[in-house]
């Protein structure tokens, strides 16, 4: 396809005009990526300095990103042919002017790539705030965080300390009055508040007295009017009027019906001023149910008195009914207008009067108190030495200061800063849009200096990291400051087929809203053109179920997974939900099904038995009187008590766990198992109690767990779990100890399992949100018919909204009080919410099917209620959103006829356990027990350079690399790049345990495996690629007890053969080398002939059996007997 068949190519073509700024719409798939790179590069071959240009996007993935495709493009306009398509020619062509530039100049962009201004806009801040230190305050620069709630309660908590303080002690005892004295609610406000206070503090700060939230609430009253009184027919309106008058002229004297009352001596339309309102809840009366649904009766209570009344004359009789036909008409005319209809059904949440005295005085003592804590919050910072970025931003715009008095840095910037392009510019927050206006002030049309705004209103699906679409929406139709870029639309998708496309633009106008609207963050949809001109009718299908269809989804799931995975052997299946609980009985049904998968934050870590057991190991060995920890470690797969063993230890007593566990008569009531396994913990704890303070906590505890054989339990493919969660232990460590397991366990709450790296990766689950920016051939949607969790009730309601002149003003309603229910204006407010969290439900809808490329498929179900099948789906739920688009498809659906059958009573697992005398420092070995990664080379009689847990940890980590080195393919790793682990290698060492005066010893012995497996033909070809390649591979064998086993590498050659190889760490320091490896092939032939054998179980193919030594290096193989 040439450059003229794109659609939008003169809109592209455009882009690249560099005296001009631009904000451009890129819906999915457009290449928008591109267009960027290509504008960069444009403008690199035109100006004096590329420092001259700043690219501004959100994440470090995407700025790397675009760094790269920059400097591909440059290197490829140096080494390659011009390409024949037309939009790679392009870039092409535009590297080849940069690269004139770059040698006119000297500039040696490709040599010193930080030339590139490509950064986000958190490191923009970063670099802002360190320049004027003094002016922002920042100092030296601190560490940043993305979880401060620990400071911000500590800040909340020295705020609340004030209580006797003369001038602040008043506010803070007028708002513990005001919530009866619930001290703890007052103080999660306050944090709540820290931790979003650059939505607020600016607006606190200039009128702390709560003035502008009334002329807030007034002005969005007004435009809620003004737009009702605009998309009202003129016509249609006064007819609404006169029977108005007419009904309120049927209403008693008396009535308390004041809204329509009013209308007695009115005969115009009502303005759009806040007293205004009253008369337009009036004749809102009239057409809508309390409920904010069209009326379907009129009774004489809003003046409709009915027109069979006896006793009537005729001819009031025809005006009664008369009038009842015209208000119906009236209201047929409004049911074909959903979006004016919307507007009159919100009158009855519009507050009819801002804040009393007492609720100013309420608001004005807590921003009194907000104030200060957000100062306590300064001290606070400084004293740990980090910040959150939300206070990166906020200094960084104290650094720039403001338009109407910038600092010395933002004129030395302006000076210097010519272009600036931004990424996902829909996703700007309130205070990252304030930083782009400040660094734009001043600039005007033709003055050389040019905005590219880049982002899809889509595609914006981040208000809960403050992202406000609004702020795009204003900046497209009113600009930013003094410049008016021209917006732009790009129309075609290069990523999804036609049939895809298609019904995305079929279905999807109906999901959004019909036109735009600044302040709700309204966005109307923009239709695609498919690039792909092929059309495949069952590109999309969708999958109805009747009833609670979770099991039916998800075997569904695997069958379409099987079906995607058959059709293109080199596809990527994703199955996205919108929330992490969508995923889990679908992750269930994959892993029955013996299907790998990565999970893309999905699974919480602290739901990881791994975890759970390591965590209640750390709680017991820190608290011994901590009953039910101790019980859990005791029943833990590395000591595995059984229930009766436990029965008898927790037995009613004073004293202890760790103290019955060493009573000599305790233990006499044990079995003789359990009595075993007691005696080798005591032996670990007679062992490692002795360190407690003497080594830091994370090792300590590591030790513990790696002595009682938590990594034999684990296996390789949890280690990375484990050590997530012992670098948290680290993280929280207090002199020792854990200050506040609340604290960490709230950190573990926020930690998500590593996904298994051993899938080859063409299976994902993950959620909407998390599949942003991503394509895959084949995307399945399940769950739609389940609603998501709703937001809960607030003590504080308070939004910043966006007004139509692209002004932004602080919303806030009076805290509850502690007998109030309900308050006119936190209805409002939460209304607001509601109505902008609905809207962004619609665009995460699109960003999940515009991630497919050839395959679409929704799956959903609408309930069962006594009478039959529900009419439509459940509020709330993304089927709901989509069903005039897929309801055709649930037509005759019957629902479930037989009863649902008892579910069975759940069985108990068979206890897994190590075996009572197991010892770490035995080797993987054939035995009823759950076997760790090797633990090579510990048995007396061969040779090696110590014994004991070092040489074990010597041998995790060069498990862990040649993994990650197999993983990242052979070609990336030279021998050299080796010496680039010996940090990562030495801190893995001291994590796991290594004592100091082995540390250097160890560091070099493991950088010598590696050095040498890469040096080594052998190795290398061991760990290139290879058709169905393992590492690590964990494998189950189900005997009497099941057996579990992790193979290091396994793979099939080029003539078929499976190979099946186990590392060893041992060194061979003298005497005959070949007598040594027949010693060692003695000793591991079972282990290895075990594997054969279960592998033999799987596949009918010839099998060869290798110890490979990374130390020598060398190798012995033989043939796994047939």
């Amino acid at each position: 396809m040439t450059d003229a068949q794109v659609a939008d190519a003169a809109q592209r073509r455009r882009a690249l005009a560099v005296d001009e700024s631009f904000i451009v719409q890129a819906p999915a798939g457009s290449g928008k990526t591109e267009l960027l790179t290509q504008r960069y590069l444009r403008l690199l071959a035109e100006v004096a300095h590329p420092e001259e240009i700043y690219a501004i996007t959100f994440t470090r993935k995407a700025a790397a990103e675009m760094r790269n495709r920059v400097l591909a493009a440059l290197e490829a306009a140096n080494s390659q042919q011009q390409p024949t398509q037309p939009h790679r020619r392009l870039t092409w062509d535009l590297a080849r002017a940069v690269l004139a530039r770059d040698e006119a100049l000297d500039w040696q962009i490709i040599r010193n790539p930080n030339r590139l201004r490509i950064q986000t806009f958190d490191s923009l801040s970063h670099a802002l705030a360190r320049q004027m230190p003094l002016l922002s305050e920042l100092g030296a620069a601190p560490g940043t965080s993305d979880h401060t709630d620990p400071l911000n309660r500590a800040a909340a908590r020295a705020t609340l300390q004030l209580l006797e303080d003369p001038q602040l002690g008043r506010h803070i005892e007028r708002l513990l009055v005001h919530l009866d004295n619930r001290q703890a609610l007052l103080e999660d406000l306050l944090c709540h508040m820290l931790a979003r206070r650059e939505q607020w503090l600016g607006h606190v700060l200039l009128a702390p007295d709560g003035q502008r939230l009334d002329d807030a609430l007034e002005a969005a009253v007004g435009e809620h009017l003004q737009q009702l009184a605009q998309t009202s027919r003129a016509d249609w309106l006064q007819a609404l009027i006169d029977l108005a008058r007419q009904a309120a002229g049927n209403l008693p004297p008396a009535s308390d019906n004041r809204a329509l009352a009013a209308w007695r001596d009115c005969d115009r339309a009502p303005g759009t001023a806040w007293q205004d309102l009253l008369a337009w809840q009036g004749l809102a009366q009239l057409l809508l149910t309390r409920g904010g649904e069209l009326r379907r009766q009129w009774q004489a209570d809003i003046g409709f008195p009915p027109p069979s009344e006896k006793g009537l004359a005729a001819e009031e009789k025809a005006r009664r009914a008369s009038a009842k036909a015209a208000i119906k008409a009236l209201c047929e005319v409004l049911a074909e207008q959903p979006e004016t209809l919307a507007l009159w059904a919100g009158l009855r949440l519009l507050p009819g009067a801002g804040l009393d005295t007492q609720q100013q005085a309420v608001l004005v003592s807590l921003f009194r108190v907000l104030l200060h804590a957000a100062t306590e919050l300064q001290l606070v910072f400084q004293a740990e030495g980090s910040v959150d970025f939300a206070e990166i931003q906020l200094r960084a715009q104290r650094a720039l200061g403001s338009a109407e008095e910038p600092t010395d840095l933002a004129l030395a910037i302006d000076y210097r800063l010519q272009h600036l392009l931004v990424d996902e510019f829909q996703d700007t927050s309130s205070s990252q849009y304030h930083l782009l206006a400040t660094l734009t002030a001043g600039w005007e049309p033709g003055d050389g200096r040019t905005l590219f705004a880049v982002g899809d209103p889509m595609q914006s699906i981040y208000r809960f990291r403050e992202a406000e679409v609004g702020l795009y929406l204003a900046a497209r139709e009113l600009g930013i400051g003094q410049l008016r870029p021209t917006p732009l639309t790009l129309e075609v998708n290069f990523r999804s087929t036609r049939g895809i496309v298609d019904w995305v633009n079929t279905s999807f106008r109906s999901v959004f809203p019909p036109r735009v609207d600044i302040s709700r963050g309204a966005v109307p949809y923009a239709p695609a053109v498919a690039h792909h001109p092929s059309i495949d009718d069952d590109a999309v299908q969708v999958h109805a179920f009747a009833g609670d269809a979770e099991q039916a989804e998800a075997a569904l799931v695997v069958d379409l997974v099987r079906a995607a995975l058959r059709e293109n052997d080199t596809g990527q299946v994703a199955v996205l939900a919108r929330a992490r609980s969508h995923l889990q009985a679908i992750a269930a049904a994959l892993q029955a099904a013996g299907l790998r998968f990565q999970a893309v934050d999905v699974d919480p870590l602290a739901q990881q038995a791994v975890v759970r057991d390591l965590h209640a190991l750390t709680r017991a060995l820190l608290h011994p009187a901590d009953r039910l920890s101790w019980l859990v470690t005791l029943r833990a797969p590395w000591l595995g008590l059984s229930l009766e063993d436990l029965l008898i230890i927790a037995e009613a007593n004073a004293h202890c766990i760790p103290a019955r566990l060493r009573s000599a008569e305790v233990r006499s009531t044990l079995s003789v198992d359990g009595r075993r396994r007691v005696e080798r913990l005591l032996q670990v704890l007679d062992d490692q109690i002795p360190a407690r303070g003497r080594r830091a906590l994370r090792p300590w505890i590591e030790g513990v767990w790696l002595r009682l054989g938590g990594l034999a339990v684990a296996g390789a493919r949890r280690m990375a779990d484990a050590q997530a969660y012992l670098a948290l232990l680290e993280a929280h460590e207090q002199a020792g100890g854990i200050g506040d397991f609340a604290e960490l366990e709230a950190a573990l709450g926020r930690l998500y399992a590593t996904p298994d790296h051993q899938a080859d990766g063409r299976i994902q689950l993950m959620t909407m949100h998390k599949a942003k920016g991503l394509e895959f051939d084949t995307v399945i949607l399940p769950g739609l018919g389940r609603r998501a969790r709703g937001n809960p009730s607030s003590l504080l309601y308070w939004l910043e909204r966006t007004s139509h002149d692209g002004t932004t003003h602080l919303l806030m309603a009076p805290i509850r009080a502690a007998d109030q229910e309900s308050e006119p204006i936190s209805d409002y407010l939460r209304e607001l919410d509601r109505d902008k969290d609905q809207l962004e439900t619609a665009r995460l809808l699109y960003v999940a099917a515009t991630r497919a490329k050839r395959r679409l498929h929704l799956l959903g179900h609408i309930g069962v209620t006594a009478r039959g099948l529900a009419r439509r789906p459940v509020a709330g739920c993304l089927l709901d959103r989509l069903w005039p688009a897929v309801e055709p498809h649930f037509n005759g659906l019957q629902p479930p006829t037989a009863a649902p059958a008892d579910p069975e009573p759940p069985r108990l697992a068979p206890l897994q356990r190590l075996a009572a005398d197991w010892q770490p420092v035995l080797d993987a070995e054939i035995a009823p027990a759950l076997t760790s990664p090797p633990l090579d080379d510990q048995r007396s009689g061969i040779e090696f350079t110590w014994a004991g847990d070092t040489a074990r940890h010597v041998g995790t980590l060069v498990h862990r690399h040649l993994e990650r080195i197999a993983s990242q393919g052979i070609d990336d790793w030279l021998p050299d790049r080796v010496a680039t682990l010996s940090d990562p290698v030495r801190r893995g060492l001291q994590h796991l345990g290594v004592e100091s005066d082995q540390l250097d010893l160890a560091t070099a012995k493991t950088l010598r495996a590696l050095r040498q497996t890469l040096a080594d033909d052998t190795g290398r070809w061991i760990l290139r690629a290879h058709r169905d390649a393992r590492c690590e591979w964990p494998l189950t064998l189900h005997d009497d007890v099941a057996r579990h086993y992790v193979i290091d590498r396994s793979f099939v050659d080029d003539q078929g053969v499976r190979w099946i190889i186990d590392y060893k760490t041992g060194e061979h320091l003298a005497g005959d080398r070949e007598a040594f490896l027949d010693q060692e092939q003695a000793r591991y032939r079972e282990q290895l002939e075990t594997y054969g054998r279960i592998l033999r179980l799987l596949e009918d193919r010839p099998i060869r059996l290798a110890l490979y030594f990374p130390l020598f290096p060398d190798w012995r193989v033989w043939d796994y007997p047939t």
